[in-house]
Order: C-alpha cells, then sequence, then structure tokens
C-alpha cells in the first residue's frame, strides 16, 4: 500500500513540478509532455487522414479552419467568444487541465502553434505545444491506437488576454513607432509581392522584418534551441524590449512564431487577420511594399 500511495503521490507531483518550473512556459519537450499525458487533453493538428490511421489514445483532432470565420478577407480571425466556447468544450477543453498540442512540424503549417495561440489568448495557461509534434510523444512510448475519438466535455471560461493580439489599428497607429517591429513570417516570394493565398494585394508591412517559419525549425522538426532563436532574432536587429507583431497570410504561420518566441520571454503578438485582412484594404491606409 505504501509503494502504491508512494506511486500516486509521484503521479501528481510531476506535472506539478513541471508547471512549477515552466509556469510560463509555451512549449514542452517530448519529455515533459510525456509526464503530463496521463492528465492531460491532446489536440492533435495532423490531417484528418493521418490521425484516424493512428493517433494518442484519447486525444481529439482539431483543424484551425473550425475555430475562425470562413469567408475572406477576414478569414484569419477568430470566431465570437460564445462561438469558440461551446466549440471548445465540445472537444473536452477545460481551464482544470492541461491542453498538449501535437503536429507533424516539418509537414504542417504551424497549425498547433495556431491551437495554442488561440488557447492562451483565451485565456487557458496551460495550452503548450508539444517540441516534435506526434513523433517526440510517440517516440517515448506514449499509447496510441486508431480508434474513434472520446466525447467529453469541458468546461472554458474565456478571459481574453489582449496582450497576444493585434489588430490593423494598432499597426496602423505604430506603423513608425521604433518600439514596434513587424515580422513577416512567410515564404521570401511572398514577403517579395506573390499573392498565392488569395490575397488581393502584394508584398510587405512597409519596414517589416522576414523570418520564414520554419527557419526556426531543424531538419528533424524539432524547434531551434534558446541560444540559436535568440541570434536569428538578434540578426534582425530586433531586442528584447521590443513589442514584436508577427504576421503571415492568416495567422497560421504567425501564431507559431509567437508561441515560439513567447516562450523565449520576447513580447509578441500576432496579428490574426494577417495579410488577407491588410491587403483587402485601401493603398493609403493599409501600405505593402514589395522593397
Amino acid at each position: 500500500m505504501k509503494l502504491q500511495s508512494a506511486f500516486l503521490t509521484i503521479l501528481l507531483i510531476i506535472p506539478s513540478f513541471v508547471f512549477g518550473q515552466k509556469s510560463e512556459s509555451w512549449i514542452l519537450t517530448p519529455g515533459e509532455a510525456r509526464a503530463l499525458l496521463p492528465n492531460s487533453l491532446v489536440l492533435d493538428t495532423r490531417s484528418r487522414s493521418i490521425f484516424y490511421r493512428e493517433h494518442i489514445n484519447g486525444s481529439r483532432w482539431v483543424s484551425w479552419e473550425e475555430f475562425s470565420v470562413p469567408n475572406l478577407p477576414f478569414r484569419g480571425n477568430l470566431l465570437p467568444f460564445e462561438i469558440l466556447k461551446k466549440k471548445l468544450e465540445s472537444y473536452g477543453v477545460d481551464n482544470n487541465q492541461p491542453v498538449l498540442v501535437v503536429s507533424e512540424p516539418k509537414n504542417n503549417w504551424g497549425e498547433d502553434g495556431r491551437i495554442v495561440w488561440m488557447l492562451r489568448y483565451l485565456g487557458h495557461r496551460s495550452a503548450f505545444l508539444v517540441d516534435g509534434g506526434y513523433a517526440g510523444l510517440k517516440n517515448l512510448g506514449a499509447p496510441v491506437s486508431n480508434q474513434g475519438e472520446p466525447k467529453n466535455k469541458g468546461s472554458l471560461s474565456i478571459k481574453p488576454d489582449a496582450k497576444l493580439t493585434a489588430t490593423s489599428s494598432e499597426i496602423k497607429s505604430n506603423l513608425k513607432n521604433r518600439k514596434y517591429v513587424f515580422l513577416d513570417t512567410r515564404e521570401e516570394r511572398e514577403f517579395l509581392g506573390e499573392t498565392p493565398y488569395g490575397e488581393s494585394r502584394g508584398g510587405h508591412i512597409p519596414g517589416a522584418k522576414h523570418l520564414y517559419y520554419k527557419n526556426l525549425l531543424h531538419e528533424n522538426g524539432s524547434i531551434l534551441s534558446s541560444e540559436e532563436i535568440s541570434e536569428k532574432i538578434k540578426e534582425l536587429g530586433i531586442g528584447r524590449e521590443t513589442i514584436i507583431v508577427a504576421y503571415c497570410t492568416g495567422g497560421i504561420r504567425s501564431a507559431w512564431v509567437t508561441t515560439v518566441l513567447r516562450n523565449e520571454g520576447y513580447t509578441a503578438k500576432n496579428y490574426a487577420g494577417s495579410m488577407w485582412e491588410w491587403s483587402a484594404g485601401n493603398e493609403k491606409d493599409f501600405p505593402l511594399t514589395a522593397k
């Protein structure tokens, strides 16, 4: 009985220890996530077909689209809070349970970061991106299956954190504010003016820095070390005191970068509307350049 009691105590201490050490972390190593797995909800952002072939036991499949406005030019923006609350609760999201979000980092578009950013913005402080994605957890022995999804309901209290999101108005008001840096996380071709995803106009926000989001990943899909990330941000001339507003096409890749930078202690915000919204505005009020 004493051994059983000690074992149960360890199971309870591990999550507390992880949260104690990682209270401001947005990203967990596969080992940290594996330790939390028995008491966590796993949201899987891989393709639906891959998910149904194999997934972590008890996990739920999600896509960023179902939480976002469906039509252009506002497609990147989140749905109203009351709709988000019902949708997320239907997936089992609960304020009192950690949420681990997984993906295929090299093949996806940063959807895991988008879900983590969304949950953090809505006030869920224990939502985490799992470094290395689904494979990282599976390789550490996380139980997998191809069985159906559970139907557990959650209870979510939404308390939005305005510090995590940027609006077009905020960007317009701070285009020349040196405390702000606008970080374009798209491919270089997009930064230079190509419009492959239905943008109304091409180019980038004047003065924006360019950092393709996948440049923060190793070849194996794991995220760069803190030192490597810091060096890349420093090379762009961005300091710790800077307010970083990340954007892409619809706030997906930029949400992933926001998650990574927040995990490193930077003051980063995601512009969810991103280029779909910005490029739909007039050139005078919503300027773009390809230079």
